[in-house]
């Protein structure tokens, strides 16, 4: 199986990295490539700019993102002179960046682009409608971890999480934190899908339900026999924290958020709801459809690849492939 094998049945798809030189780049490369030979006429942009031959916060040396013509780009306007493709305007937008607005692009020859796209969630799912307006049969977004809004089922139908040695030096940690994210990101639907609320939680207990928009312990001492709570935005330690540490009987408690881009939990909260006994859920699924590993670190030796990728694989039921190798 190649990486364009697991993702192939995504017409829109993100990429996302736990950490700078994760090896997100080489991944967008690989899908791009492989789209290309297949036919496919693909579009792509970024929630962030990417495709510099050089990191701006590393300084490390970066692969370009290299497109075939008729891929279609959406680029803020500082940077479509950094585009050594033959080009052509298509479209523009009022959606702006630090380097000028949005523009759109269709490239007349091959050559590497550099990207920078909004930030808005509801942008970068317009800008998805515009590209399928415009003849694209899949649309790539790139983007980080930290920005986690982008795998949100509302912009992407598919993600890929890149991770790698320049997360940190230690292999076991790597794997660890990988792991903890890819789980937020799998999370099952709810067995009682609804509608989100339009105040802060929704609390349902016996055949009751209610809306609270205080703190979340409030509402196990002001309300008795809560089973589910479903969160508006999003759930953090910080939330979590004070009803962990309650006498509350949470056993059997549904937790709901909207989708798993809404869950800003540390592995150390995640495993303490596991033993309180409270279920994640998300009202919308979140597919995480692979996950490519970096044994090259920008600050460290790095990793032995074959000791890494057998370990991630081990480690998640999600295909995982070695940029290194070439992704295949």
């Amino acid at each position: 199986m190649t990486l364009y094998d697991a993702v192939c049945g995504y017409k829109t798809l993100s990429i996302i990295g736990m950490c700078k030189n994760a090896g997100k780049t080489t991944a967008v490369n690989d899908i791009l490539g492989h789209c290309a030979r297949m036919g496919e006429t693909v579009a792509l942009t970024s929630i962030g700019r990417d495709g510099e031959s050089q990191d701006i916060v590393t300084g490390t040396k970066k692969p370009g993102i290299y497109v075939a013509a008729g891929t279609l780009i959406a680029t803020a306007e500082g940077l479509i002179s950094e585009c050594d493709i033959t080009k052509e305007i298509i479209d523009t937008t009022d959606m702006g960046t630090p380097l000028g607005d949005v523009v759109l692009l269709r490239a007349a020859s091959d050559g590497f682009v550099q990207i920078g796209g909004p930030s808005m969630t509801d942008a970068l799912a317009q800008l998805n409608a515009r590209f399928f307006e415009f003849g694209a049969d899949r649309v790539i977004i790139d983007g980080a971890l930290s920005r986690k809004t982008l795998c949100a089922p509302s912009v992407s139908e598919g993600t890929v999480l890149c991770t790698g040695a320049s997360y940190s030096a230690d292999m076991d940690v790597v794997i660890s934190d990988t792991v903890h994210a890819a789980r937020l990101l799998s999370l099952d639907r709810t067995s009682s899908p609804k509608a989100l609320p339009t105040s802060r939680f929704s609390l349902e207990a016996n055949d009751s339900e209610t809306d609270f928009d205080g703190e979340l312990l409030d509402a196990f001492k002001k309300h008795d026999g809560i089973r589910r709570v479903v969160v508006r935005g999003a759930l953090t330690d910080a939330m979590l924290r004070p009803l962990l540490i309650s006498s509350a009987n949470l056993n059997g408690l549904e937790l709901t958020v909207e989708d798993g881009s809404k869950l800003l939990l540390s592995a150390d909260s995640h495993f303490k709801l596991g033993l309180k006994g409270i279920k994640l859920t998300v009202l919308k699924k979140t597919n995480l459809a692979a996950i490519t590993v970096n044994p090259f670190s920008a600050y460290e030796v790095g990793f032995d690849k074959d000791e890494f990728l057998a370990k991630m694989r081990k480690a998640v039921n999600i295909p995982v492939f070695d940029v290194l190798d070439g992704i295949n």
